[in-house]
């Protein structure tokens, strides 16, 4: 088998005011003569992450010879204004084009204006440590802490959990984001809020935003921006949800006349013992019937 081969392409451009890096590397496959993966990364600031899923190609090309045609473009309006951008990147080889990349939903700009976003619930620091960062929020009326965590995998590369709590009880919104830094973690900061979504009850349904905020890298090749302010920052969304279903003293009778509500067995919570006694007892107690 031939050692494995690994080059990285490196391409820039500026979004959203925003100097970006975008990464293609291509590593040959092991025991798979002439195919080799495709992957894509973005480094905004000091944070680089992956952009979608690798892809796999047959080349009967020299791979260290490659061009690549990378790009974005605004579908349309987006709040914060600036911030939406499509992303593609295609292969080109002897007059043909492949494409191998695309991004509908790339979140990416230099100190966006959040206020302009109507409605929406902002997330307020409360404590920091080392690894780990704690915003409060109120969510539909229902207070809010979301706990973000930094693991260190190697030198350099972090992964990066989300979990929220309200009111003695929450759940993993993600884990284990994978981000390569530049910088201590410290250094990076969140931008996370909500805008409620109409719903029955209301104030059940929101959209949930996370952003991460870093100061600006050096100046890349592209960058048409000779200066800036000494508090600017680069910000990029990191995850997002549409559904997120958080309230407090919710009216479920609003639904009306559809409703039908269960009502809990008072002798409820019984431990798994206590079910499989009760259980046991039944057997006996029923009469066995023959035919």
């Amino acid at each position: 088998m031939d050692p494995q081969e690994a080059f990285t392409y490196t391409y820039y451009l500026d979004a959203g005011n925003a100097p970006l890096q975008f990464f293609i590397s291509v590593d040959s496959e092991p025991d798979r003569p002439n195919h080799y993966t495709f992957s894509l990364s973005m480094k905004a600031g000091h944070v680089e992450r992956a952009i979608c899923k690798p892809v796999s190609m047959r080349l009967s090309i020299d791979p260290r010879q490659l061009d690549f045609a990378l790009f974005v473009f605004t579908p349309r309006t987006s709040l914060p204004a600036g911030c939406l951008f499509h992303l593609r990147v295609w292969l080109r080889t002897a007059g043909s084009d492949h494409r191998i990349f695309g991004d509908n939903d790339l979140w990416v700009g230099r100190d966006p204006d959040f206020r302009s976003i109507a409605d929406a619930s902002f997330a307020i620091l409360r404590n920091a440590t080392q690894d780990m960062v704690i915003y409060q929020a109120v969510v539909g009326r229902a207070h809010v802490s979301f706990i973000i965590r930094w693991r260190l995998i190697e030198v350099g590369v972090y992964g990066l959990s989300l979990d929220y709590e309200a009111g003695g009880a929450g759940r993993t919104l993600f884990e284990n984001y994978q981000l390569r830094l530049d910088c201590e973690p410290q250094t990076i900061s969140f931008v996370i809020y909500s805008i409620p979504v109409a719903s029955m009850p209301p104030g059940a349904s929101h959209r949930l935003r996370f952003w991460l905020r870093t100061p600006p890298a050096s100046a890349s090749p592209a960058s048409s921006v000779a200066s800036h302010p000494a508090e600017s920052y680069v910000y990029q969304l990191l995850w997002k949800t549409d559904e997120f279903k958080v309230g407090a003293c919710l009216d479920f009778a609003t639904l009306g006349n559809k409703l039908t509500m269960a009502v809990r067995d008072p002798n409820s919570p019984q431990s798994e013992r206590e079910m499989t006694s009760l259980a046991t007892h039944d057997q006996i107690d029923t009469p066995q019937k023959y035919l």
